[in-house]
């Protein structure tokens, strides 16, 4: 009896210490589990995610161990605190790092904990983003060499946004939606070089926007709303090589707008409304090699518009709607467009066949570019068929109207246009009617004969000009030592000596009676 009474609680003793190391066992098992979860992620590499449902896949060209480069694909919501970006600490060697977006809405911010992680990362390229505003400092000090925001719907760029960014050489913003950018967002980028805003909804730049950027040598402007700009708005650029302008709402230009870039090189003005420009509006600029104004307005060009960009070779005035382009407008530039690297066009405006034109044979006889020469010989002028030889006439083909032309004049045949006020039925209209208004016909300018284009009366500008050259021209070569014009031709420079010759002596014939 006694033994069975110690027995009891010695079993109890011992169900007791089972229970106790169970339960032990039971507890630590989960907490070993969390810690190995950590541990894989903390491990585990962004260049190879196994999981199918991640938001994130990257995709790594070299070593997946140690990666220079690696281009991510976000496809779903990324939050700021997502465990993924801790993925990136088994990649710190990485050098260039794009993120492309294949949602909507499921990135809206630059991830710049991240990205200071990385000490060696100097391309970043983020596109296609919901990112609405570049705010204060989001780049500041960040050591990159290239950023690439483009296609991110960004409409704001707040000031010091890219602050002491001091490796910073590329800058490239296009395809958003900017309409302002506050004139200290550029502030201490002392390399950069290039900056591309092309495609934004900009309407108006501030002056002085660009004040900081000393040494920038591109400037992307093209397909934006600028509808005026002045010597202010590229303020500082001292060293710009580049600024294209291109594809906006630019109307005119002012005098000497681009006085502060007195290194540019090329200049493109091309696709905008372009109807006035000043004749001082190129002064200063020595170094212009290439100036580009096709497709716009321009009815007619002041005559010493080039006289302060003596060193354009490559001039583009393609469909405009110039009535003409004299010898004075390119008098500045002509001998360089003798080089065979040359280049000058002037096709699809509104040319009038007249004596103004009689240089063009000068440069096709002198140039060295072929391409130039047969670019030439493919102007086309609108002439009335009275002021050319009927054979002329007759090898002549029609096409439409000059503008000032196409109110007044109708169609009557195939070859024929009368007024409108003096229209008759065809079959009383008589080829020696004296109702019959001149034809108007396009022709090949290379088709008419120099000493048979008619040369309007001159204005008082046009006498002013040629009695009193520019100084600035005087020593401009513009023969080269051989004849401008074939034989029996005659200079549009001799036609205005004559012609106010003329004007002189009747004048003096009429007041001596």
């Amino acid at each position: 009896m006694r033994r069975s009474l110690y027995t009891f609680p010695i079993l109890q003793l011992w169900l007791l210490i089972i229970l106790l190391v169970s339960s032990s066992m039971g507890v630590s098992r989960p907490r070993g589990k969390k810690k190995i979860v950590a541990k894989e992620m903390k491990e585990s590499n962004i260049c190879d995610i196994q999981n199918q449902q991640t938001a994130m896949y990257c995709y790594c060209k070299e070593d997946l161990q140690n990666a220079t480069s690696a281009d991510c694909w976000v496809m779903s919501k990324l939050d700021r605190d997502d465990p993924l970006w801790d993925y990136f600490k088994s990649q710190i060697y990485l050098e260039t790092l794009v993120f492309t977006v294949r949602q909507i809405d499921v990135l809206d911010y630059v991830p710049t904990a991240l990205l200071r992680q990385l000490k060696n990362l100097h391309t970043l390229k983020i596109m296609y983003a919901n990112i609405y505003e570049i705010t204060e400092h989001t780049f500041s000090n960040f050591g990159f060499a290239s950023l690439n925001l483009d296609r991110n719907m960004i409409i704001a760029l707040q000031k010091n946004a890219f602050e002491n960014m001091r490796n910073l050489t590329e800058l490239s913003l296009q395809e958003n939606r900017i309409t302002d950018i506050n004139r200290e967002a550029f502030v201490n980028l002392p390399v950069l070089r290039k900056l591309s805003l092309h495609q934004n909804n900009i309407s108006t730049i501030r002056d002085k926007t660009f004040k900081h950027l000393n040494l920038l040598q591109e400037l992307e402007l093209s397909s934006n709303q600028i509808t005026s700009i002045t010597h202010e708005t590229f303020y500082g650029l001292r060293n710009l090589q580049r600024l294209n302008l291109r594809n906006n709402q630019i109307a005119m230009i002012g005098k000497r707008n681009f006085a502060e870039m007195p290194g540019l090189i090329e200049l493109e003005l091309d696709q905008n409304v372009i109807t006035y420009i000043s004749e001082r509006a190129f002064d200063g600029m020595h170094d212009l090699q290439k100036l580009r104004l096709s497709e716009n307005l321009l009815v007619k060009l002041p005559q010493d518009f080039l006289a302060g960009a003596p060193n354009v070779r490559f001039l583009d005035l393609r469909e405009n709607a110039l009535k003409t382009m004299t010898f004075d407008n390119i008098k500045p530039i002509v001998t360089n467009l003798y080089s065979i690297n040359s280049d000058f066009f002037l096709s699809d405006n509104e040319l009038i066949c007249d004596c103004k034109l009689a240089w063009i044979w000068g440069l096709r006889n002198e140039t060295k570019n072929t391409h130039l020469r047969d670019t030439l010989e493919e102007l086309t002028c609108f002439i009335e068929s009275n002021n050319v030889s009927q054979k002329n006439n007759n090898e002549g083909h029609f096409g439409r109207f000059p503008k000032e032309y196409s109110a007044d004049y109708s169609r009557n045949d195939g070859n024929e246009y009368k007024k409108a006020d003096d229209r008759v039925d065809d079959e009383n209209y008589s080829s020696n009617s004296n109702d019959k208004v001149n034809k108007c016909c396009i022709k090949h300018l290379f088709d008419l004969k120099p000493e048979e284009l008619p040369c309007p009366e001159l204005s008082r500008e046009d006498l002013m000009a040629s009695e009193q050259p520019s100084n600035r021209h005087e020593n401009a070569r513009v023969g080269s030592g051989s004849s401008w014009f074939s034989s029996g031709s005659i200079s549009v420079q001799a036609d205005r000596f004559v012609l106010a010759a003329l004007s002189l002596l009747t004048l003096s014939m009429l007041f001596s009676t």
